[in-house]
């Protein structure tokens, strides 16, 4: 058989720095080498230069799975198996599944591996990359994280307003093309406007939004106000918000979910890292200070107008945008008709965001009253409330007792499906288990353990409602009296509905849903 071979070669930074042999040419020379001593014919040498092995979100290697799939080679080389990749389950998956399923032959050269031939110590040898890599993300984070403790800036885009000093990439300097646009900000936050009102202000005069002026990859993709974009709240109160323009350091915003994903989690404040006096500030403390006031008095007494009087005020939001749905009205010859509105598409609605979600306020308050009574009528019937009046804590206490059981045998079951799996895997390697039953198995496999894993999910949420409250003081009573209270009138007040309902959602096709705040309601 004729073997066309699309000679693959990866560095990372990491493996840069502790190892010179490993560099891209280096691998091409061992590659070609090989090639050219065992008659084979290379098409094309796919190279990945700084990319991590921990996952396979890599140019060139999509580009060579493209070509597999298009039928252009047949057979892959490495200089080794860690320039496939070092993340153990998924480097095995393309090894023992995806190349064998398309009929590729794979090579690794310095660890003598053939698909061809096989090799019963590839999980072994795939275990010893997987930890190298843990290793390496450990220690690049140590790194990082003391350069943070110093006050050096370790980001790829500085925040808006500010540049690398192109003597020291660990320095900022202020950004002078757009330091009067930071400085007009802050002024036009302490002549009182909102951050809503000084968006919409920069939109307006078409000030390039930070990703369109900083050029990031991202800008490609802007359309909006014709290529300047348009500004969003969040992006002013955050640059009103936020220290570096006071001259201080502030890092570790976001954190890596896992050694080897690119997930990030947004950190919570007191994990963030400041250090004071790093760079130049755009504006005085005192300015700043100022600007916080103005923000925590906006903020700690704003009042949606007339809102509030409508008994679904202050519920209502956008599925969409997850903005307030505000509740307006139409003066006709006939009367008045109320309806709902994204505020966000109020605003916005003229570039194109979001959408109307218009629907009668009046029918809709009349089903949402008649949809909790009815909710209500079916939690009385399904509850024995004489017998239970004395008893609800010993109710909680029980439902504990079952959820604990329930949670400890579904992590044994767990536990159990992953052993399968480990061992299966193990099997495969050595050969006492063929491709197809493999594969059989492990999806059969993971569909259980996926739902499990939603079954023990579910299962700790209940046992976090049940244990939130104190026992004199449980959800399953805070449940009960609400509903009562609910039903003892015969127009409900607001207060009765806030206490039954969390939120309610409607979306662009005006389907509504009504979040309830208690489990009991949501299980009956």
């Amino acid at each position: 058989m004729e073997y066309i071979c699309g000679a693959y070669d990866r560095l990372s930074d990491a493996d840069s720095k502790i190892d010179e042999s490993s560099s891209i040419q280096s691998q091409k020379i061992i590659i070609d080498s090989f090639a050219k001593f065992n008659n084979l014919k290379i098409y094309k040498h796919y190279v990945d230069d700084g990319y991590s092995g921990g996952n396979f979100d890599r140019p060139a290697f999509q580009e060579m799975i493209n070509d597999i799939e298009s039928g252009i080679i047949n057979c892959v080389i490495t200089k080794d198996l860690s320039r496939l990749g070092r993340e153990m389950y998924k480097t095995g998956k393309y090894i023992e599944e995806y190349f064998l399923e398309k009929g590729v032959r794979y090579i690794a050269i310095n660890d003598s591996y053939d698909s061809n031939i096989g090799d019963s110590m590839l999980g072994i040898r795939l275990s010893v990359n997987d930890l190298y890599l843990r290793d390496v993300s450990k220690k690049v984070k140590t790194s990082l994280r003391a350069k943070q403790n110093r006050g050096d800036y370790i980001g790829s885009f500085p925040l808006y307003g500010y540049k690398k000093d192109l003597n020291d990439k660990h320095k900022l300097i202020i950004d002078e093309e757009v330091r009067h646009i930071v400085e007009l900000i802050y002024d036009l936050a302490l002549e009182g406007k909102s951050p809503n009102k000084i968006a919409e202000y920069l939109t307006l005069k078409k000030i390039p939004i930070p990703i369109v002026h900083k050029q990031e990859p991202r800008a490609k993709d802007i359309t909006e106000n014709d290529g300047f974009g348009i500004w969003k709240r969040q992006t002013v109160k955050g640059i009103l918000t936020n220290e570096m323009y006071i001259g201080n350091m502030v890092q570790n915003t976001h954190n890596k979910i896992s050694y080897n994903s690119k997930k990030l989690r947004k950190t919570s404040k007191d994990e963030l890292i400041i250090v004071e006096g790093t760079h130049e500030g755009i504006v005085s403390k005192e300015t700043f200070d100022k600007v916080q006031d103005i923000l925590h008095k906006k903020t700690t007494t704003r009042v949606t107008d007339h809102q509030l009087d409508y008994l679904l005020g202050g519920l209502l939001y956008c599925h969409e945008c997850g903005r307030n749905i505000r509740i307006s009205e139409d003066i006709l010859k006939s009367g008045v008709r109320h309806y709902t509105q994204c505020n966000l598409y109020t605003r916005k609605g003229k570039y194109g965001i979001c959408s109307s979600h218009r629907i009668n306020y009046d029918w809709l308050e009349e089903d949402i009253l008649e949809y909790l009574q009815d909710v209500c009528e079916k939690f009385c019937k399904h509850y024995d409330f004489n017998e239970l009046e004395d008893s609800s804590e010993n109710i909680v206490m029980k439902n504990l007792k079952e959820i604990n059981q329930k949670i400890e045998k579904l992590n044994n079951l767990l536990n159990s499906q992953k052993s399968t799996i480990d061992n299966l895997y193990m099997d495969k390697v050595k050969g006492l288990v063929d491709e197809e039953m493999y594969k059989r198995i492990y999806d059969k496999t993971k569909q259980e353990i996926n739902r499990l894993n939603m079954e023990l999910e579910e299962l700790n949420n209940k046992k976090q409602i049940n244990e939130k409250q104190p026992s004199d003081n449980t959800s399953f009573n805070k449940c009960r009296r609400s509903v009562l209270d609910y039903m003892s009138l015969k127009n409900p007040r607001k207060d009765q509905i806030k206490r039954l309902v969390d939120k309610i959602e409607i979306d662009k096709d005006k389907k509504v849903y009504v979040h309830l705040r208690f489990p009991e309601l949501i299980e009956i």
